[in-house]
């Protein structure tokens, strides 16, 4: 019997490690180490109800040290203040035009505001993000790499106790991109992340805009493949110090409904090596909680093993859990309820896409 205890504590320890093979090209947007290239930027955000969060976004925008171009806010058929409240700040307001068929809402409201646009580089964001202090200079500078495509996964600002419960996802997100691995630029199959997209007019225009992905959940990862197929590489950092986000500050039924949205779709699009990753990460992870059961049974020897695992797999989720959001730590010793949400939240969304039914977001169908 102890032998299989240390037989299986082998195997989890071996699962673990994948996490930091995953993560060990963690890279945030550099500084410029001179001023940035003069270029226009267009800042393009597709707005649906997004009154309370441009309320942020907008003066977080306007208080930065190189300014923009322009800042375009796409009113996608919103039912509040989000268009008078963008005027009042200063933006451009494109009033957003009926869905065509065989759009969802994200990428038609990215292509008329797109279209809209003059500057010589576009900065797609969500509403729900804010540029840090310097933050716009430090993604221009990015332009000087002028054969890639940039994205940056925002820090997630986490202030409500049920918050913490995006850990798992965000990390998930972060890992799926398959752009932080052991191998860095390396690798295959990099992604984009969809919340903040810096792109050259030139490289928009090549790819057809977002009319290639009109029907795509996560538009995002659909697009990394066509800017790949142009010849572009695509290029994901971190957004501590340069975007932060608050991703559902409405409560846990918002988290719930935005983490369904197209999570099932993610993995789908996700690199295979990032998935075999992922998953080797998470049984590591599960094993670890089995392990606990053992203790009754085990040795001082295999007990002290487990307890130790245990912590490692705790500090391991904490470095992953503060480099994608401001988590609490407690959150990351008592991982296990985090990944029970995760696990039970996917595999709830792998039933409804099997059965057919739609998921709902802000008022629309979304796959």
């Amino acid at each position: 019997m102890e032998q299989f205890f240390w037989i299986f504590l082998a195997l989890a320890f071996f699962f673990w490690v994948s996490g930091w093979i995953m993560s060990a090209r963690f890279r945030r947007v550099p500084e410029p180490e001179e001023e940035p290239i003069s270029i226009r930027i267009s800042i393009v955000i597709p707005a649906r109800n997004e009154e309370e969060n441009l309320a942020r976004l907008l003066p977080s925008l306007t208080r930065q040290d190189l300014s923009a171009h322009e800042i375009i806010v796409v009113d996608d058929q919103s039912e509040d203040r989000t268009a008078d409240l963008a005027r009042e700040h200063g933006a451009i307001v494109v009033e957003g035009e009926a869905l065509p068929e065989g759009w969802y809402g994200k990428p038609w409201a990215c292509q008329q505001g797109a279209s809209r646009a003059t500057g010589d580089w576009l900065l797609f964001l969500d509403a729900d993000t804010e540029l840090e202090g310097g933050g716009l200079r430090r993604i221009a500078a990015l332009a000087e790499e002028e054969n890639a495509v940039h994205s940056i996964c925002p820090y997630h600002r986490v202030e409500e106790g049920y918050e913490q419960l995006s850990s798992f996802f965000n990390v998930i997100m972060l890992l799926g991109m398959n752009a932080f691995t052991i191998r860095g630029k390396a690798a295959q199959g990099i992604g984009l992340f969809g919340q903040a997209m810096f792109v050259s007019r030139q490289q928009y225009e090549k790819v057809g805009g977002h009319e290639p992905v009109k029907r795509e959940v996560l538009e995002n990862f659909h697009l990394s493949r066509h800017f790949k197929q142009a010849g572009f590489h695509c290029r994901c950092y971190l957004g501590a110090g340069t975007l932060s986000m608050r991703m559902f500050p409405d409560g846990l039924a918002g988290l719930v409904a935005g983490w369904s949205k197209g999570f099932v779709s993610g993995a789908d699009n996700t690199p295979r090596a990032a998935v075999v990753g992922i998953s080797f990460w998470l049984s590591g992870l599960i094993m670890s909680v089995i392990s606990l059961t053992f203790l009754p049974l085990a040795s001082t020897a295999v007990s002290g093993a487990i307890g130790v695992f245990y912590l490692l797999c705790a500090g391991q989720c904490f470095y992953l859990f503060r480099n994608a959001g401001s988590f609490w730590g407690v959150g990351a010793l008592l991982f296990p309820v985090g990944l029970i949400f995760y696990q039970v939240l996917f595999f709830r969304a792998v039933r409804k896409r099997r059965q057919g039914e739609q998921t709902q977001w802000k008022g629309r169908d979304v796959g």
